[in-house]
């Protein structure tokens, strides 16, 4: 076959595709999106966080999260409440239902990795795995 992807941009392009296709197919039989998803893993992950800190740790439009959430917040995933400390603010928490599907979200996370890094030795993937999250880090502290 020959060699696609011929530019890091390219590259990153195809695996956010597919990751997301991925994480989309595996997400469905509980009725989420791999945007969807994504959000309730990093809503798990912290336990509260604001919108505003969801939009920053995902670099995501803040319109896009905002409907996001309020979908989850719909489904039964989400639970927004007013900030004590800022009352512009909304803390969002997940609920019962967003934990019960949370070690099924993270395992279809983790087998979208294990596919895209199936050729790679598990120094490889460990290697990859530092770099991505080193390339993301800075690309989010610019925004700072």
């Amino acid at each position: 076959m020959p060699y696609i992807a011929d530019s890091p941009f390219k590259s990153i392009s195809i695996l956010y595709r597919k990751s997301h296709i991925w994480l989309n197919n595996g997400c469905a039989q509980y009725h989420l999106t791999a945007a969807q998803a994504v959000v309730i893993l990093i809503a798990c992950d912290f336990n509260v966080l604001t919108q505003d800190e969801i939009t920053k740790r995902l670099s995501l439009d803040k319109s896009v999260i905002a409907k996001t959430v309020t979908k989850l917040e719909e489904t039964g995933f989400l639970v927004r409440t007013t900030n004590v400390k800022d009352k512009r603010t909304y803390d969002i928490r997940p609920t019962e239902k967003a934990w019960e599907v949370y070690p099924a979200v993270k395992e279809q996370v983790d087998e979208s990795f294990r596919r895209m890094t199936h050729q790679m030795t598990d120094e490889e993937r460990g290697e990859f795995k530092r770099l991505l999250s080193l390339a993301a880090d800075a690309s989010i502290a610019l925004d700072d």
